[in-house]
């Protein structure tokens, strides 16, 4: 069972420790306790502690409000042999919300890749990071906007 961390906005493993990212290909509505239904985007993230055990976590990004919920699992840290049930049941919890889910096999990447990886999933975010991206971000949809705008007034002088 996954229940929301108010303490965790980000998490900080080193590239070595992340087992497997998994992010959402889609941004349904979700309705979050404590916050109006809004567009999201989804990540689960699976890490080998440095003690040999692991832990998932579902990290969302609310991207009305500009901000991250995380749900972690109800054993923070559990063996490896308990690993594959608990991605299985955060996959099915993310799912259930709406999301469609594609693995990025972590893994198998590069370590080039996996660090393009860590600098692009905001769950992998300092605060000073996540600030910034969502000022980029919001810059982002502004520009788009105004391109939007240009070609909607250019089709109606047809």
């Amino acid at each position: 069972m996954y229940q929301i961390d108010p303490k965790l906005r980000f998490l900080s493993p080193i590239r070595e420790q992340v087992v497997a990212v998994v992010e959402s290909i889609n941004q349904p509505q979700v309705i979050i306790p404590g916050r109006g239904p809004q567009p999201a985007q989804a990540y689960v993230a699976g890490l080998r502690n440095p003690n040999a055990t692991f832990s998932i976590y579902i990290y969302l990004w609310l991207s009305q409000s500009k901000e991250a919920v995380i749900y972690g699992y109800h054993q923070q840290q559990f063996p490896l042999e308990d690993y594959r049930e608990a991605e299985a049941e955060a996959l099915h919890f993310v799912e259930s919300m709406g999301f469609m889910m594609e693995n990025l096999n972590f893994r198998n990447l590069s370590a080039e890749a996996q660090k393009e990886v860590f600098e692009r999933v905001p769950i992998f975010f300092g605060p000073q990071q996540a600030a910034a991206a969502a000022a980029a971000a919001t810059a982002e949809t502004k520009v788009v906007d105004e391109a939007s705008l240009k070609l909607a007034r250019l089709l109606a002088a047809f």
